[in-house]
């Protein structure tokens, strides 16, 4: 068989056996002098599994290949060497200057501004529902098969070190596919370098990687490619039918030039496995959040039924932009930069999505990002443990740019995989400070609270809160799980009218929150940060807008570590310098201004240093020996599940709240419940309700109360966390009312 029809031929292969086949075929597949090893490394396996520990992180890292390959190429064609001082100097200046994309950003263009660009790395779905093949295809600068073995076959080298504007720097992420890439993990690379960049052979190389069985001597199997000769294959073609057709046609639309990469029966979560345009595309806008180009996402495998077929990927970001009507107004106000001691500086992107948002794409979470790839994330979990804003936790979407941190500081917290974070001192740093930030935020206290309210606004269960305090009162142990003298309540009340809040674009006022008549003096222990309020009619973005922007300096030394204004108030947080001393007073002036004004505002304040506190005070007061104020109950019907992201089998939800409680939310449709009442006909359906809700909700106090008791003696400081008690909650909700009525008998 001929070079391009053995390439053919491998390529338009659907499943692993018939690759293997064809290799057979060729007498290739049981020959090893035909392998040789990948990076020329015999022992690589150590280097392949201690990629990605996700697959869907894995396939990004090709993604990111395919865009960095192609902006390495637009900087060759402008006779910009990629490694020069006249290159661009960071991902997102390379945007900018070579994709001419204002401000570096897809997610300053229209969705439809963004298919030309999406159209140049197309990630394809092929073969079948249950194990699906892709297709990674790009029109980047592409290679000569005589480099193959030094950038597609290549490990630990420094082919793109030097080249400021890339994310692939460690030379061996795009490895990680490997790992999930079906039983042999097959990967068809085939490329051909662009016809009017240097040194352009002209000729299509290709080659197949694989996994092979370790021979005597060896500790473990390793991953070879297909070299006959040691030679890379290849051939002349005018182009390749590569590129889809419309659906379902996979192998139709030619590649002039670039790269296409196939691997099979790729390991992807079941979820993930039906159509692309949705849950894998919603999965990559996550650990994409903002990609220097979208991605053409194209599904070709049959028995699909959808409105569309082809759909762009452009990352989170992007999807805010595009749905402003999901977002809270206020609140996303820009890049605020967050200085971290003994870190770096790294920028913040707050976005809270409303409740309201029927978006399925809506995360949550705290997402640690470099040049627009997702390095790290705390769930929203994290965001209420720490911070005790349960009710807009699952709401809250916190981009953290650790693009700029310096490089030493970015490999401690980062791994090589770019998918986990170390737990070093520069992660915790960075962690406490943006938990400093959130607590801060009087609005995101104030969005908490209504919320809650919302949800709290009916008529209050009377006889509930009657029943279980008799309960508690009667029985020795049922009262030993609360703090005396409080009673079983559930609050009712109107919810005031929403007055918003109008700034203006320039303010004719910037001054301290209510200064003291003989000045503020500002006490700060030695190992924390001083917070100043001001006051002010400002927008809340006056700071963070790309128009016309207001500027604060502040003359003293200790530096300025964080800043947000939030409806007429501004927080900013200043840091000690490491060298202080307890006693030592420093004098600070602040200064705003912009391009309205001729005389800045100034402010004028002291901060004096004091003893150090121990311990970061967890965001409630902690209840001692586990006892703890009687949480609310509530009970949720199946017309409000939607609202309390609640399902047939969910049982429960616990919430904190601003009077240092708990709110209980109890699942009054619950499936088994539901299951109950129509078996046993005979008996009162309120009854059995009652049975359920109550013996429920003191189940699921004495859960808190043992939860509470063990997080006393832990040395964990903030908040325990309850997700184990919903989902015990769960299995307590299948046997509860068979075991209190069957005791009863």
């Amino acid at each position: 068989m001929d070079n391009k029809k053995f390439c053919l031929s491998l390529l338009k292969c659907e499943t692993e056996d018939e690759v293997i086949k064809i290799l057979k075929q060729n007498d290739f597949w049981d020959n090893r002098d035909c392998w040789i090893p990948y990076g020329n490394i015999s022992n690589n396996r150590g280097i392949v599994s201690n990629q990605q520990s996700s697959s869907v992180a894995a396939l990004v890292e090709k993604l990111v290949n395919s865009i960095d390959a192609i902006l390495v190429s637009e900087c060759i064609r402008l006779n910009i060497k990629p490694d020069s001082k006249d290159a661009p100097q960071t991902m997102t200046e390379a945007i900018e200057r070579l994709l001419l994309i204002k401000g570096g950003s897809i997610a300053n263009l229209d969705s439809r501004a963004r298919t030309p660009f999406a159209d140049r790395i197309q990630l394809v779905s092929t073969g079948g529902k249950k194990e699906p093949n892709y297709l990674i295809i790009d029109d980047g600068e592409g290679q000569n098969p005589s480099d193959f073995k030094n950038t597609f076959l290549s490990l630990l080298r420094e082919n793109k070190t030097k080249i400021p504007f890339v994310q692939g720097k460690f030379n061996m992420g795009g490895t990680g596919v490997l790992q999930f890439s079906g039983k042999n993990s097959f990967q068809l690379i085939i490329s051909r370098r662009q016809l009017d960049l240097p040194d352009s052979s002209k000729k299509w190389g290709f080659t197949l990687i694989r996994r092979i069985t370790p021979m005597i001597g060896q500790p473990s199997s390793s991953y070879v490619y297909l070299a006959p000769n040691n030679e890379i294959l290849s051939y002349d073609s005018d182009f390749l039918s590569i590129k889809p057709g419309k659906y379902p046609n996979v192998y139709e639309e030619s590649l002039v030039a670039g790269t296409c990469i196939k691997i099979w029966n790729y390991k992807l979560q079941s979820i993930l496995k039906t159509i692309s345009t949705l849950n894998l595309r919603f999965e990559l806008e996550k650990y994409l959040p903002d990609p220097a180009l979208p991605i053409r996402i194209k599904e070709r495998r049959l028995g699909w039924r959808a409105n569309y077929y082809d759909t762009n990927m452009a990352g989170l970001l992007s999807i805010i932009s595009d749905k402003p009507e999901n977002i809270e107004p206020g609140f996303d106000t820009g890049d605020p930069s967050l200085d971290v001691p003994d870190t770096g500086k790294v920028k913040l992107r707050l976005v809270v999505f409303k409740e309201t948002s029927t978006d399925e794409r809506k995360p949550s979470g705290i997402f640690f990002i470099v040049n627009g790839q997702l390095h790290g994330e705390r769930d929203k979990n994290y965001i209420s443990r720490k911070t005790g804003l349960d009710y807009i936790a699952t709401s809250l979407v916190i981009l953290v740019d650790c693009t700029n941190l310096p490089p030493v500081v970015r490999e401690d917290i980062f791994l090589a995989s770019r998918d986990r974070m170390r737990q070093c001192d520069e992660t915790k740093f960075m962690e406490d400070a943006i938990i400093e930030y959130l607590k801060d935020h009087p609005g995101l206290k104030e969005l908490n609270a209504r919320r809650r309210q919302e949800r709290l606004s009916k008529v209050s269960d009377e006889e509930t809160s009657k029943v279980i305090q008799n309960l508690v009162n009667s029985d020795p142990t049922l009262s030993n799980l609360f703090k005396s003298g409080e009673k079983v309540t559930i609050p009712i009340g109107d919810i005031p009218e929403q007055i918003p809040y109008e700034g203006k674009k320039f303010p004719t006022y910037f001054q301290l929150y209510k200064e003291p008549k003989n000045g503020l003096l500002k006490k700060c222990p030695k190992n924390r940060s001083a917070k100043i309020v001001f006051e002010t009619d400002a927008v809340n973005d006056y700071f963070s807008r790309s128009d016309d922007p207001g500027r604060l300096t502040v003359l003293g030394i200790p530096s300025l570590k964080s800043l947000h204004l939030w409806n007429g108030k501004g927080t900013v947080r200043f840091s000690l310098p490491s060298s202080c001393l307890v006693g030592d007073k420093y004098k600070l002036e602040s200064e705003v201004m912009d391009i309205s004004r001729a005389v800045p505002f100034k402010s004028n304040f002291n901060i004096e240093v004091i003893e150090e506190m121990d311990t970061i005070a967890p965001p409630t007061p902690r209840p001692h020996s586990g006892k703890i104020d009687p949480p609310i109950l509530y009970p949720v019907y199946r017309y409000e599940w939607e609202k309390y992201n609640f399902d047939e089998k969910t049982a429960i939800d616990i919430r904190r709240n601003e009077e240092v409680g708990l709110d209980i939310f109890i699942n009054m449709d619950n499936i088994y419940l539901v299951n109950e009442i129509g078996k046993r006909r005979t008996m009162d359906p309120e009854k059995l309700r009652y049975l359920f809700k109550i013996g429920l909700y003191l189940l699921v106090v004495g859960m808190i109360f043992q939860l509470n008791s063990n997080n006393e003696k832990s040395e964990e400081k903030d908040e325990p966390d309850y997700e184990s008690i919903k989902i015990a909650a769960k299995g307590l909700a299948v046997t509860l009312i068979p075991v209190l009525i069957n005791l009863n008998k």
